[in-house]
């Protein structure tokens, strides 16, 4: 019998955690939350102070059956689960399932997968803190109610299976705010005129044209005529430094990563989503393989402080003397100001130790790994590093003749590279095509001869559309959202289709358009900016123990309450680009098009039709707005069999990412030389036996005599064994090609501890 159980949310903690704990431990994973409210009615009474009424989720009984039976066999039970709100609901929620004795639980928390940090959290373990659980309580719970009172009156009026959330549509409503500004702005001309100047040394620079009379004063060409005008003085004009400024300038260097600067500049340096670096991030926390052993590489991804341990500053240092000499070592990572939304609970977002810099471990992480963790690692190490310093000089040039006009150059020169030597860190606007160079030698009084002036028209630009970055960015400054929720709204205002990507700008949909104008009409207070960001601090006041948590559902549910009475009654009922093109000449039924739940798309019969409608995607193959009768019909007549093989049926069809054929268990793209309306059922063969030549080159081995069977596979990252739907790391130290199945046994046996 085991002493003590300690319960963590993946096994992949489990893995990490076990080798840091003697024999007289035990760990289990609970697989994340394993209590709900109920998936098919509200849950919440609301007569009853907003009572909760939580079941055990799907597939939870037998893990909350087992851990109950190991907590019987042991004297005192760890819960570990992550150390934020949700965390802290989780272990509540597994100490209520279980009924365990409160004298028998102990809740630790952890900010790092160490045995360091796991030792310290066993020896200052506490109770489970009821405000952070119903700081998470109060958040679920007003999801709901939204959830259970927005989304049935957008299916009512707008479209079947839309959903309304507290941050999700406040998201939406951004994205088409600066959708609205774009579509209002109106361009204005106006004209860049530089000259190329020449020294009496006959070196040439070039300087742009920014005032006229005085160097104080605002000059701008607005047209053509002005350009020709102006153009005309400067090559009549004479040239002279009229004034030389230099200046030592510093660069600092940036914070360590938070949860959201960390998806910021993913998305910019990796071109990740918020939703794959929060994935990443996770398994670099929980542990991956490093040398046969798992080790967890990074702290708490889900953080808002840029705070540091003293000893992960000082361990940052001892490495920056030893690789780059002690010139590089930066002051003290300043406290910043805490902000009045920053909860400041977890230290910022590093490499937990120095011993694993990541060109040392590169081989024992996948691609996506590796560039995860170097940006967070040189991040860490940037933060205390020296600043970088530049020589900048700034020359003023006065151009006289019929009119006195002024020029600017500016030049620097690198001094010191501090931390740039190992981070520059990522912008979401494009650079300035007048950049900063080095200038030849310039002194006041010099004179100058004038070799071109040069004049470009140019046209004032819309605010720039929200990529997932500068979104993300914006929520945060605007006190919305927390970490944890950051990534989730991204993923779902895409999948619900109010929003689509392209080129990485966020662009909203018809549909989001029309849902936002809609509850903008009807729910103003809900959407405001500043009520949002309220409650999240409400929110907040929960967890720090100043407000009752059915106190603040109530106040936000009343005046949701109010204006869905007078919604119910004069929302009035929208349909989204939908056309009917006549009726199918087979069946007699309607052909209409319209905006689904996943963008545009065809449908052959109407809802209440004795049979259920077909649809067929539009895709990017047609415009909704143009597209004809005969074209909607050649989208529905897929799926298609085009002929047989092998006495199999070969099918053709459209999909998300394209017409493609299926046989059998394959699916198979259809590729541009070939299209889906004329491909033959030869052509078809051809793809097929290609699928299983690539298919036989990606199996090393099959060890069929096992239950389950056992495969050894060539894969995008190297050989690896799959068994049972799951994959396993081949270690360094065997060949794939000459395992046995003993030997493939024996690795997953391993893993699997």
């Amino acid at each position: 019998m085991k002493k003590y159980l300690v319960i963590v949310e993946s096994p992949a903690k489990c893995k990490t955690i076990n080798k840091f704990l003697g024999k007289d431990y035990h760990l289990m994973a609970s697989f994340g939350h394993v209590r709900d409210l109920p998936g098919k009615t509200m849950g919440i009474d609301i007569e009853k102070n907003f009572e909760p009424k939580y079941v055990t989720m799907k597939d939870k009984s037998k893990v909350l059956k087992d851990i109950k039976q190991a907590a019987k066999n042991s004297e005192l039970v760890y819960l570990a689960t992550d150390p934020d709100r949700e965390g802290e609901a989780i272990a509540w929620h597994i100490a209520q399932a279980t009924k365990l004795p409160k004298d028998k639980i102990k809740r630790i928390v952890f900010n790092e997968i160490t045995e360091a940090a796991i030792k310290q959290a066993i020896t200052s373990s506490r109770t489970i803190d009821i405000n952070l659980v119903y700081a998470q309580q109060a958040r679920r719970v007003l999801d709901r109610l939204i959830g259970y009172t927005l989304s049935p009156l957008l299916s009512k009026k707008i479209q079947r299976g839309l959903s309304a959330g507290r941050v999700q549509s406040v998201a939406v409503k951004i994205i088409c705010k600066r959708e609205k500004e774009i579509q209002d702005f109106v361009p204005r001309e106006y004209w860049v005129i530089e000259t190329d100047l020449k020294t009496a040394k006959q070196d040439i620079f070039t300087a742009k044209l920014v005032a006229k009379d005085s160097i104080k004063e605002k000059f701008e060409v607005s047209n053509e005529n002005d350009a020709k005008t102006v153009k005309d003085h400067l090559e009549s004009s004479t040239y002279t430094i009229d004034d030389v400024v230099k200046k030592r300038v510093k660069r600092n260097p940036p914070v360590p990563f938070i949860t959201s600067t960390l998806q910021q500049e993913a998305s910019r340096k990796l071109n990740w989503t918020a939703k794959k670096t929060m994935m990443m991030a996770q398994k670099l926390y929980e542990g991956l393989d490093i040398n046969g052993e798992s080790v967890g590489l990074i702290t708490y991804m889900r953080t808002d402080s840029v705070r540091l341990s003293d000893s992960s500053k000082k361990a940052a240092r001892d490495y920056i003397t030893t690789t780059y000499s002690d010139k590089y070592i930066g002051g003290s990572l300043k406290p910043s100001k805490k902000k009045s939304n920053i909860q400041d609970a977890h230290e910022a977002i590093r490499p937990v130790s120095t011993a694993f810099p990541p060109e040392k471990i590169k081989n024992d992480l996948t691609t996506d790994h590796f560039k995860l963790y170097k940006l967070i690692w040189d991040r860490f190490i940037a933060s205390q590093m020296k600043a970088a310093e530049y020589d900048r000089t700034q020359v003023v040039i006065c151009a006289k003749g019929k009119e006195s006009y002024f020029l600017r150059v500016t030049g620097s020169v690198l001094f010191f590279d501090g931390f740039t030597r190992v981070y520059s860190e990522g912008s979401d606007e494009q650079k300035d095509d007048n950049q900063e160079k080095t200038l030849p030698l310039l002194q006041k009084q010099d004179p100058l001869t004038l070799e071109k002036v040069n004049s470009e028209q140019k046209f004032t630009q819309p605010p720039p559309r929200y990529s997932e970055a500068s979104l993300v960015k914006e929520l945060e400054e605007l006190g919305i959202g927390r970490p944890s929720t950051y990534a989730p709204t991204l993923s779902t205002i895409q999948d619900r289709g109010y929003v689509t990507k392209e080129q990485k700008k966020l662009i909203p949909s018809e549909l989001g358009m029309t849902t936002n104008d809609h509850l903008e009409s009807f729910f103003n207070t809900i959407l405001d900016l500043k009520f949002t960001a309220n409650m999240e601090t409400q929110l907040d006041d929960i967890q720090d123990g100043k407000h009752q948590w059915n106190d603040v559902v109530s106040k936000y549910y009343k005046p949701l309450d109010d204006m869905m009475g007078i919604a119910n009654k004069d929302m009035e009922k929208v349909s989204l680009g939908e056309r009917n093109l006549g009726k199918d000449p087979k069946s007699g039924k309607d052909v209409l098009v319209k905006i689904g739940r996943y963008g545009p798309m065809v449908q052959l019969g109407l809802a209440e039709d004795d049979e259920k409608p077909t649809f067929a995607s539009i895709g990017d193959d047609y415009d909704i707005k143009t597209i004809t009768f005969a074209q909607a019909l050649s989208l529905l007549a897929y799926p298609k069999i085009i002929g047989s093989f092998e006495s199999n049926d070969i099918i053709v069809n459209r999909g998300k990412y394209g017409p493609y054929v299926k046989y059998e268990k394959s699916f198979i793209s259809i590729p541009d030389t070939l299209s889906i309306e004329t491909i033959s059922a030869d052509e078809a063969i051809v793809l097929i036996q290609e699928k299983r030549k690539e298919d036989e080159k990606r199996v090393i081995n099959s060890f069929t005599d096992v239950d389950p069977q056992i495969d050894v596979l060539n894969g995008r990252y190297g050989p690896y064994i799959k068994s049972d739907k799951k994959n396993y790391k081949i270690p360094k130290t065997h060949d794939a090609h000459t395992l046995t199945v003993n030997d493939c046994i024996d690795i997953i046996k391993k893993k699997k501890k």
